[in-house]
């Protein structure tokens, strides 16, 4: 990678690295997560079981930021998934950890908690009643193309992981980061939607970068130009 259902939509290869932002400082939890900037996006692509009788599926996945609410989060809602629906992704300053909420395919609630180890998002979650321990690692490669997670369950917290799923995704649009990539106006991620103030075009990630932008777009149009003059 730069849930580099969720699970995503997880070996993200190329996942840019940031160092963990300090707790006190504002914009700690939205620095964190551009490290993954590049998980947004539309994805489609195939599913494969590893447990038991093998099975395939087609699955997709959408990846947006979400402003609008007290601390930033990334939003993904998952289509033909054996493993997850929908999910959110939060970074919790205070622990320096990164924290995925999702449901389950069965319509289970299931909070991960985790962070990037070695250019991948891997994340776990201990089962209070069954103690099982699920892990699910997230991650790019081919310059953002490719997104691919796995998950794996440890039973009783015992033993070897096994792994359960592993799901390969392609970035829809992926030829156009062929050449000069267009910037996200509010993250800095690649750009895909058009955007205009002013007469001028800019572009933004996703459709909640794009509504952040609309809501104030003299306050990013100025920051990104000061920006862009250094």
């Amino acid at each position: 990678m730069k849930l580099r259902l969720l699970v995503v939509p997880l070996s993200l290869l190329g996942l840019f690295v940031a160092s963990a932002p300090s707790a006190d400082k504002p914009d700690a939890g939205k620095d964190a997560l551009k490290a993954l900037n590049e998980f947004i996006g539309q994805w489609k692509g195939n599913g494969e079981s590893k447990s038991g009788k093998s099975e395939l599926w087609k699955e997709s996945a959408e990846w947006g930021w979400d402003l609008k609410g007290a601390e930033p989060a990334l939003k993904i809602k998952v289509t033909g998934g054996k493993q997850f629906t929908e999910g959110t992704l939060k970074y919790l300053a205070d622990k320096k950890k990164y924290q995925l909420t999702v449901k389950t395919a069965d319509k289970k609630d299931q909070v991960f908690l985790g962070e990037i180890k070695a250019k991948k998002l891997i994340l776990t979650h201990d089962d209070p009643e069954s103690k099982d321990k699920t892990t699910v690692e997230m991650s790019t490669n081919n310059e953002g193309a490719r997104f691919v997670y796995n998950v794996a369950v440890q039973k009783k917290g015992i033993g070897i992981p096994k792994k359960m799923v592993e799901v390969a995704l392609s970035k829809e649009g992926a030829a156009f980061s062929g050449g000069k990539k267009a910037e996200c106006i509010i993250t800095g991620g690649l750009g895909t939607m058009a955007v205009s103030f002013n007469g001028k075009t800019y572009y933004v990630c996703c459709s909640g970068c794009r509504d952040e932008f609309n809501a104030s777009p003299k306050k990013y149009v100025d920051e990104y130009e000061k920006a862009n003059k250094k």
